[in-house]
């Protein structure tokens, strides 16, 4: 059923008196004198017309305010005219929300670090050979999932794990099964145990189509049942966001770049010698295999970052997550997060494959 509508609307590029009408949680707002801001009793979305500039960011997140402003400019002869929107949220609405602009902003680095190193590639490619560079040196470093499919045998080489079957831990096996209903994976990884009793770590290898988890027995024994979800679900995220072939990718273009880079600078030393004109490109090319590893290694932090927001979507459990990291990060340095926290100065942060244990822990009491 359509609501009463008032008698003055948007008309001809006229804008009338103001016309407001609600449906369930949802209002519309037109009128002169800008977006209504009182705060609403229920989660709900608002529409005004408004007669003035955009706020300086086209979204805008007011946590005090529990809401959510997105001013659009309307295609139209006028150019003062914008449609504000706003989103009043409940309380129960803001941890989704943040987890979603942190899972957006983690999508957003990570795809910058990939497209940095490829401009990096090709860039070295240009100077090696011009065009026909670019193209061998991109093709050469393009991703291949040939070698996704994980194997038994190789895990048994490579890491010593034997496989578990569900009926030696029944217990772990539905954890596992659970997470991975609610990450809707179509197939349920290997499970694998690591023989290391003083060792608490865990892997994961493979993407969504088929994937193996690593568990070392220090983990399983030192861990708790809550704690062990979260670090199953944290593996999981890897496989669900195929986190294992972004990092392939990563270490591919690394490989190239380091690759070309050498081929760049007997180049150019070949063909200018000593020469002043070559020193700006040689500089370049040494510089580029150490700042592609920078990327990386950022690549590598933002994954984990988004695994740990994944693992706390699938499990809900903050506190059990942040537990696990406390437990690891003792077992590895001996001191807990706060003590860490104390002595980290961030000098070292450029130069980890994973975030510190800190910076962890807030991203997660900001989500939770």
């Amino acid at each position: 059923m359509t609501p009463p509508r008032a008698k003055s609307i948007l008309l001809g590029g006229q804008l009338g008196d103001t016309n407001v009408f609600n449906v369930g949680a949802m209002a519309w707002r037109e009128g002169r004198n800008g977006p209504r801001l009182d705060a609403a009793s229920s989660p709900g979305i608002s529409f005004t017309l408004v007669r003035s500039a955009p706020r300086g960011q086209m979204l805008e997140l007011v946590r005090s305010g529990a809401s959510v402003v997105l001013d659009l400019h309307l295609p139209t002869d006028r150019p003062d005219l914008f449609l504000s929107c706003r989103i009043d949220l409940g309380s129960q609405d803001l941890p989704l929300l943040r987890r979603s602009f942190q899972q957006t902003a983690n999508h957003r680095s990570s795809a910058l670090a990939i497209a940095g190193m490829t401009l990096l590639l090709a860039i070295c490619g240009w100077i090696v050979g011009g065009t026909e560079g670019v193209h061998r040196a991109l093709t050469g470093g393009a991703p291949r999932q040939d070698g996704s499919a994980i194997r038994h045998e190789t895990i048994y080489r490579w890491f010593g794990a034997r496989l578990l079957r569900p009926a030696e831990l029944p217990e772990l096996f539905n954890m596992l099964a659970e997470v991975c209903h609610r990450a809707r994976l179509s197939r349920l990884p290997d499970l694998y145990c690591l023989p290391a009793p003083h060792d608490m770590n865990a892997y994961a290898l493979g993407g969504p189509d088929g994937a193996a988890i690593i568990l070392t027995e220090g983990l399983l024994r030192g861990m708790t049942r809550e704690e062990i979800a979260g670090i199953l679900a944290h593996e999981v995220a890897h496989i669900r966001n195929n986190d294992v072939w972004t990092m392939s990718w990563a270490a591919a273009l690394h490989r190239s770049i380091e690759w070309t880079s050498l081929a760049g600078l007997a180049l150019l030393r070949a063909q200018h010698g000593g020469l002043a004109v070559s020193r700006p490109l040689a500089a370049l090319l040494r510089a580029a295999p150490s700042v592609a590893q920078l990327l990386r290694l950022a690549l590598s932090r933002t994954r984990e970052l988004d695994a740990d927001a994944t693992a706390l979507e699938l499990t809900g459990d903050w506190q059990a997550l942040i537990a696990a990291l406390d437990k690891l990060e003792r077992h590895h340095s001996g001191f807990a997060v706060h003590s860490l926290a104390a002595r980290d100065d961030g000098s070292m942060r450029l130069l980890r494959s994973h975030p510190a244990t800190s910076e962890r822990v807030g991203a997660l009491l900001n989500l939770a």
